[in-house]
């Protein structure tokens, strides 16, 4: 489905990767040897003395110095960290803020009950909230042109179900189904107004220190859009399938209860019309097919019938809105 790299070639590029990283470090006086790295996905960051350095993780990507560029007109509410300089080298483009004292929200929410979890979800929401209300004139050059992880036409979105139902993946009544979603999508999205969205909205990408949020990061994916791109992944914060094994007892599905009922209290304003049921969807069933494309072409592939994004459209294509159905009455 896509093309995966080897072995040698992610540790040569990784190698590469941190070369970059310990030359940022030197020239703003920091010693790389005591850095630490943290989690990412498509950058490689560290964190030591009172730094962060993000690097890009190929010489093809070209978000970085634009989303400082984005940066600088966001909102304060948004809590976006301090940068100080960013820019390009042997190819790899990087930047460098200054280094919040908290952890990443999703290393710690296992950690956090009930209320403190939906207490951290509002106050993301208040910071993405923030983004969207950018005047969109002035976000528009400094926002992506697309979200990759968006379909840019009917064709495309259809042919990447079309590949998940020649790889037996899908049934051909799900494809069918899942389809007939997308069309309501598209013959919605004309009128939907636009605002910046984050465009990766999750706990991965914002930074809690015990008692709050007091950052949204990494907009490298931001894009102008309906906000229900935003939406939806606030409402899979709550939505999404636990990981098997997980939610079965009394207090996860209290906790799980408690969350969902405060994200359909933020969400149900931008939900009150079928057109907006078909943003969410069709915003979810792009995103969801993405993530399992990326996940089938993996090597060591395994059954992907545990996998969240199968799951998640697998079910929204046996019932109306699919885990999201609670969330939308129906």
């Amino acid at each position: 489905m896509t093309g995966v790299t080897t072995a040698a070639e992610r540790a040569a590029r990784a190698a590469e990767v941190a070369a970059v990283a310990e030359e940022v470090f030197r020239r703003h006086g920091a010693d790389f040897r005591s850095a630490r790295r943290t989690s990412g996905r498509t950058n490689a960051t560290w964190l030591g003395g009172g730094l962060a350095v993000r690097v890009a993780g190929s010489t093809a990507a070209r978000d970085l110095v634009r989303e400082t560029r984005l940066a600088a007109v966001l909102p304060p509410e948004v809590g976006y960290p301090e940068v100080l300089a960013s820019g390009r080298t042997r190819g790899f483009e990087w930047v460098v803020t200054r280094e919040i004292e908290a952890v990443c929200l999703d290393d710690a929410w296992a950690g956090l009950d009930g209320r403190r979890r939906v207490a951290a979800t509002r106050r993301l929401w208040e910071r993405a909230r923030a983004a969207h209300r950018l005047d969109p004139a002035a976000a528009a050059p400094l926002a992506r042109s697309h979200n990759p992880f968006y379909s840019r036409s009917p064709d495309e979105a259809d042919a990447a179900l079309g590949r998940l139902r020649a790889a037996d993946v899908l049934t051909a009544g799900e494809r069918k189904r899942l389809s007939a979603a997308l069309e309501q999508y598209w013959a919605a999205l004309p009128g939907a107004p636009r605002v910046l969205n984050h465009g990766d909205l999750s706990p991965v990408n914002a930074l809690w220190d015990g008692t709050d949020v007091v950052s949204l990061l990494d907009f490298e994916f931001a894009v102008l859009a309906p906000v229900h791109l935003d939406v939806n992944e606030l409402v899979k914060t709550a939505f999404a399938p636990p990981e098997p094994g997980t939610g079965t007892t009394a207090g996860e599905r209290a906790d799980r209860a408690l969350l969902q009922e405060a994200v359909t209290e933020l969400a149900a304003p931008f939900l009150r019309t079928d057109d907006d049921a078909a943003l969410l969807i069709g915003h979810s069933i792009q995103l969801e097919t993405w993530g399992l494309e990326r996940e089938l072409a993996k090597p060591g592939r395994k059954d992907h019938r545990d996998w969240e994004p199968y799951r998640m459209l697998v079910a929204c294509a046996h019932g109306e809105g699919g885990y999201y159905e609670p969330l939308l009455g129906r």
